[in-house]
């Protein structure tokens, strides 16, 4: 990862206006702002109107949030399973993304934490990961009492499904491809059904992230997408300030993106009849400024979404880097929106998370910090019942 120091737009601006005035001609100096104005209208391609906000019109600012719980009296949840990446919970099952080649996903069963099994394999043959596939980034479904999983599986380009109920049952991976011939290495992938698809691509000059439905194989940028394409960072920059962690509501036919790198959170329904920006502060974040920043002095926001039926939460950061990567010092929050994207409740922790989830079945919230590997979890039952009157 490389890091750029291109002056600013202004600043060339300003050299070639001295320049042009005072040592050429009048049609002269004409011409070439014009050939000025084409160039840095260009800066950034792939868009018509580059931007250094990645947002709606429509702006909520929120400096406040109607409830504040703390969360102090956390259990250590030791489940006896090594490199635990990501997790998450469905109904009475918890599904853990480890570092166990032999098995990269575990499962789990609540509240006893009986170990259910553990499935799919490292390496490179038919339905094998390069990587270990997190599941919090996965499509989960029922048809038939079975509960699924849709893998994006990014090196290949392919969309397998994960029959669970019988796996488990079995004892034996239960899987079949989907879709054979996406395209690979796609940025956010986002299933909304069988044949409808959110993807977000890097372009070519890796200077913006390009947003698309793909529908039974073709291609459509809404107009709505448009403008969040149309954010743009400098050839050579870190990309990362613009990307983002995507999910899709199906109940409320709605996506939602969290950036990692600005302080403001995206909401849009498919069909572009709902569209907001929630910013978490008084001010959006520029995307100019932040490059003219020492990489290590930019802020890590947010580390994790997580979508339930009546609501969504966020893991919020709100740390530059280089104190993050060295010693955190500032613990994170858990930020809590109604579907409508209002503020709902923040949970303050007590210790250092990177994701969390909620097994609303028995009434506790999970959490999980990568870089300790603490697994912990909290009775949340009172806080349920008042944020979900």
């Amino acid at each position: 990862m490389s890091f750029g120091t291109t002056s600013s737009p202004d600043s060339i601006r300003n050299l070639y206006y001295n320049f042009l005035f005072n040592n050429m001609s009048q049609n002269i100096c004409l011409k070439l702002l014009f050939f000025l104005a084409a160039i840095l209208m260009i800066k950034c391609s792939g868009s018509n109107s580059p931007s250094n906000f990645m947002a709606f019109d429509k702006v909520r600012y929120v400096k406040e949030f109607p409830q504040t719980f703390s969360l102090n009296d956390g259990t250590d949840v030791n489940l006896d399973i090594i490199g635990i990446r990501d997790f998450c919970i469905y109904d009475s099952l918890l599904i853990l993304s480890t570092t166990d080649k032999e098995g990269l996903w575990s499962f789990v069963s609540l509240p006893d934490y009986h170990f259910l099994g553990k499935f799919l394999t490292r390496g490179q043959g038919p339905f094998e990961f390069f990587q270990t596939p997190y599941v919090n980034h996965v499509k989960f479904l029922k048809e038939n009492s079975n509960l699924y999983a849709c893998i994006y599986h990014f090196d290949k380009g392919k969309l397998y499904k994960i029959n669970i109920t019988q796996t488990l049952k079995q004892g034996q991976l239960n899987i079949s491809t989907l879709r054979d011939s996406l395209p690979p290495f796609i940025f956010d992938f986002v299933m909304i059904d069988s044949a409808k698809y959110f993807c977000k691509e890097i372009n070519h000059e890796q200077t913006q992230q390009i947003r698309y439905i793909s529908d039974n194989g073709k291609k459509s940028i809404p107009p709505y997408m448009e403008k969040l394409n149309s954010a743009c960072i400098r050839k050579g920059e870190d990309f990362n300030i613009i990307s983002t962690i995507t999910k899709y509501n199906t109940a409320q036919d709605c996506i939602i993106e969290m950036p990692i790198g600005l302080n403001y959170i995206n909401m849009y329904s498919i069909g572009g009849s709902f569209m907001k920006t929630i910013c978490l502060g008084n001010k959006l974040d520029n995307i100019e400024k932040i490059q003219n920043m020492i990489p290590w002095s930019r802020i890590y926001t947010s580390a994790d979404l997580r979508l339930f039926s009546k609501f969504w939460g966020v893991v919020y950061i709100n740390e530059d880097k280089k104190t993050y990567q060295m010693k955190r010092m500032r613990l994170p929050e858990i930020l809590l929106f109604d579907c409508n994207g209002e503020p709902l409740a923040k949970l303050k922790l007590n210790r250092f998370i990177t994701s969390f989830d909620i097994d609303f079945a028995n009434g506790f919230l999970y959490t999980l910090d990568v870089h300790s590997d603490e697994f912990y979890k909290y009775d949340v039952k009172d806080i349920l019942k008042k944020i979900m009157k």
